[in-house]
């Protein structure tokens, strides 16, 4: 019988525990570690970070500071929901802390260079 690709369980990109309790001890929260893992885009296959899918396909958009929960590809302008990403895994709650992470560092970061309009 062939083998199918799709017949088999997608396997679930996390973020180890381990390497997160490291990561905080220099530091860094879980919230950083998951806006800089980068992820597939569901319709083109592009790899890139929520952070950087915020710095550059979601430049200018209102919602990048306000807890957006959607993801825009850079390469294809796909928009998907932040729990969708791999090693977010489908949780809700993982995808408010994460979205409001971003955006607090998309309105620090705002600030710091005086932007104070979007598009």
């Amino acid at each position: 019988m062939a083998r199918n690709d799709d017949d088999e369980p997608q396997q679930r990109d996390f973020i180890h525990p381990n390497y997160a309790k490291a990561m905080s001890e220099h530091g860094v929260s879980w919230n950083t570690l998951a806006t800089i893992r980068k992820s597939k885009c569901p319709q083109c296959g592009f790899e890139f970070s929520l952070t950087y899918a915020r710095t550059i396909a979601c430049r200018g958009c209102p919602m990048a500071t306000k807890n957006c929960p959607k993801v825009r590809c850079a390469k294809c302008d796909h928009e998907f929901y932040i729990q969708e990403m791999s090693h977010i895994g489908g949780s809700e709650f993982a995808e408010k802390a994460v979205a409001k992470h971003q955006s607090k560092v998309e309105r620090n970061y705002n600030e710091q260079i005086g932007r104070t309009r979007h598009r």
